[in-house]
């Protein structure tokens, strides 16, 4: 893990999990950078006003590594 990221464990049936790593793997992606991109697909699509301390102002990093999970 990179200095100033912050991990979180998710719960996905194996099936799903098996599923996501081999399509990650095939197109050359690492699980936590999609991951990380859904994420804040998701924020963006669902904002809500938060205070200021609960505000992110880093973006996810583009990093293409073979690394899976």
């Amino acid at each position: 893990m990179a200095q100033g990221e912050a991990s979180i464990r998710v719960y996905l049936p194996p099936e799903t999990k098996d599923r996501f790593k081999t399509v990650c793997f095939f197109k050359g992606l690492n699980m936590s950078d999609v991951s990380a991109e859904l994420i804040e697909d998701w924020l963006a699509k669902n904002e809500i006003e938060l205070p200021n301390s609960q505000k992110s102002s880093s973006s996810p990093t583009s990093k293409k590594s073979n690394k899976s999970a």
